[in-house]
């Protein structure tokens, strides 16, 4: 009878000895599954050049911008790829002696230099195969927040890594962000994406150059998630509503035709809506005129004579960047009839080079122009230190894209790892300064600020021109 209560004890106390041995294998499940989430990611990592990158994707060991390519430039990539950093180091630094203006050469300088080092390190999603001179812009942006930061002792004493990633179609965006969210020794990534649901799920900050899209910002009022996207720009309100304002109220121009890029119907609809609303707001109105840069049967001339027949007064452009050839052909067809104004996409050399006369008198919304705060830190402004670095005046594309810099260089001397990164960031307290002044961002990740107005016109002989067209963005006062 002892035996069999004896065995009853043993097995009792097996079964609880079981309960509780499952039970703390469930919490460390639940724990381990909560750290592959929250801190597995974390730096610093060794910058490892060799490991194997998707196409499009590198650390220096290829030249992505062919247009900027020079055999100094070709010696040192494969230095790079067959681990002779020294050698890299020192054909990097002679094409940019032939070359300063290549961004890809000094982030792949500023890499060579550190190859052998525990590194942070963000990547740079550029649509070099869409259009190379924003790339270029947004990775000068890149290329000058890295140089600068690694030139002054790091990030609590360690160096800033850059890995650039090419874009040739906005599908591969996708592909990207799926490699990213996986790739564990990154910390950050700069750059538009198609997916956010993927970096905010994954633990993966991203700082994106641009505005939110509509739909971004109703996920976000939707959403109660913890928020890893950012964006270093205004929100696109600001823009629209600046642009409207300046139409209406200053230009005194009450009927506005719009051209859209339609190749997305909902989305190029809610930005015609958006544009409507503030332009009726200012006490004016948009026309019934339809314009579809997309459209394969697109004639500018039809549209501007129909622009005409409506009423119209003034005519906003507003292309995907990928589109402003097509833009550009509605304002040489427009032949100075009606009062043209863009949309900042349309900001950059390509808008002068090919527009010339066509487009002069053009006024666009941008976040930043040199001469908007070329006080803010006397004679080293980050105009200043840009002309110094690049040879010439730089775009507000470059301004934003060393803004999202700043944000992660900022936050990363709060922590070094991406949950602390985004913690940091999504302090109401947190704040970094930048090209464009100060950086705040709102509970759902917007960039807090005001716009400027740009106007195209030819640069005056008594003056240095920033272009090499003829033609400068002139800051309106």
């Amino acid at each position: 009878m002892n035996n069999k209560k004896e065995n009853i004890r043993l097995l009792v106390s097996l079964g609880i000895a079981g309960v509780m041995v499952a039970g703390i294998l469930f919490i460390v499940g639940r724990f381990s599954s909560s750290i592959s989430k929250n801190a597995m990611y974390d730096p610093p990592s060794p910058l490892l050049p060799n490991s194997p990158f998707p196409e499009g994707v590198s650390l220096g060991a290829k030249i992505l911008v062919t247009a900027d390519k020079t055999a100094d430039k070709e010696a040192g990539v494969q230095a790079f790829a067959s681990n002779d950093f020294a050698t890299a180091v020192t054909k990097f630094q002679s094409s940019l002696q032939s070359n300063r203006n290549d961004p890809e050469s000094l982030i792949y300088l500023n890499n060579a230099k550190i190859a052998k080092s525990q590194v942070l390190k963000v990547a740079v999603i550029a649509p070099i195969g869409l259009t190379l001179n924003e790339a270029k812009e947004l990775l000068r942006g890149v290329a000058q927040a890295q140089d600068e930061v690694n030139n002054s002792g790091g990030i609590k004493g360690l160096p800033l890594a850059i890995q650039i990633a090419s874009v040739d179609k906005f599908d591969k965006i996708k592909e990207l962000d799926d490699q990213f969210v996986k790739d564990s020794s990154l910390v950050a990534v700069v750059g538009f994406g198609r997916d956010e649901k993927i970096y905010n799920d994954k633990g993966l900050v991203r700082i994106s150059p641009g505005s939110p899209t509509t739909q971004s910002r109703q996920d976000q009022t939707q959403s109660g998630q913890t928020r890893y996207v950012f964006y270093a720009s205004p929100d696109r309100d600001n823009f629209t509503q600046a642009i409207a304002e300046y139409i209406v109220k200053k230009e005194r121009r009450t009927n506005v035709a719009i051209c859209l890029d339609s190749a997305q119907a909902e989305r190029s609809q809610a930005i015609k809506k958006q544009y409507a609303d503030f332009i009726a707001k200012a006490g004016g109105k948009v026309t019934d005129t339809e314009c579809n840069l997309s459209a394969q049967n697109f004639r500018a001339s039809d549209f501007i004579t129909k622009a005409i027949t409506d009423g119209a007064e003034a005519l906003l452009l507003n292309p995907r960047p990928d589109k402003i050839d097509a833009a550009i052909d509605v304002a040489r067809e427009n032949k100075g009839r009606l009062a043209l104004f863009g949309s900042q996409q349309m900001y950059g050399e390509k808008l002068l080079k090919f527009g010339q006369g066509d487009v002069k008198g053009i006024v666009l919304p941008v976040p930043w122009h040199q001469n908007a705060n070329n006080n803010a830190g006397g004679n080293n402004s980050f105009g200043d230190k840009a002309i110094k670095l690049w040879g010439g005046q730089v775009s507000p594309r470059t301004a934003i894209a060393y803004d999202a810099m700043q944000v992660i260089i900022a936050g990363l001397k709060e922590g070094i790892t991406r949950q602390s990164l985004q913690k940091a960031l999504s302090n109401p307290n947190f704040s970094a300064t930048g090209a464009t002044g100060k950086i705040q961002f709102s509970p759902s990740g917007q960039r807090q600020g005001g716009v400027f107005l740009v106007k195209v016109e030819p640069c005056e002989s008594s003056q240095s021109c920033s272009s090499s067209t003829g033609y400068n963005f002139v800051l309106v006062q």
